[in-house]
């Protein structure tokens, strides 16, 4: 399958963004992390998305969601949450791909770029009863199969909103742990988008 540029571009910056995450935090993200997530009806806050409390049961230990503000200028708004031994990023933007080919776009920027046809040999599986369609993927970095890092990324469609939600590790270095994680948090935030 081939992907336009834009999309290769938008997952390496992706991929970019996870790794240097703003320390700013706005007022929206200072009130998820106090109180339920619950916003009345859909909402395009990523840090509204899953409360302080619903990250910290899934992930002990888990600090304040922040709001990323790098990538609103290509109409995707991110949240953080600073784990004990990884980070979890919250992303919402407008599309009208499927959800396993966004997960496939974004696996662009762990895969290496020589070894052609790898992206064809990752699993993305289906997940029941999350918006109007959800998929998942996580893999294992290994460097002879041209996995170049960990990755773990949850999508859920509903409508053309997106919400993607990823760790920058996999969870105990765990692909099964990690899906299961994913897929816990995606739950709760799939009744908000």
């Amino acid at each position: 399958m081939n992907f336009p540029l834009t999309t290769v571009c938008f997952a390496l910056l992706c991929s970019a963004g996870l790794a240097a995450c703003s320390k700013q935090e706005s007022a929206a993200a200072a009130v998820a992390d106090t109180e339920p997530a619950t916003p009345a009806g859909p909402t395009d806050d990523p840090c509204a998305l899953v409360s302080k409390g619903e990250v910290r049961a899934v992930f002990p230990g888990a600090e304040s969601g922040k709001r990323d503000h790098k990538m609103d200028q290509y109409g995707v708004a991110s949240c953080t949450w600073e784990l004990p031994t990884n980070k979890l990023a919250v992303q919402t933007y407008k599309s009208k791909n499927s959800a396993a080919d966004e997960l496939r776009g974004r696996m662009l920027g762990f895969l290496d770029p020589r070894k052609p046809g790898l992206g064809q040999s990752i699993q993305y599986d289906p997940v029941a009863g999350m918006g109007d369609e959800a998929a998942v993927v996580a893999v294992k970095a290994d460097e002879a199969r041209g996995i170049l890092a960990d990755s773990a990324m949850l999508s859920i469609r509903r409508g053309e909103r997106f919400t993607i939600l990823f760790t920058s590790m996999l969870v105990d270095g765990d692909v099964a742990a990690s899906k299961k994680a994913l897929e816990e948090l995606g739950r709760k935030a799939a009744g908000r988008l």
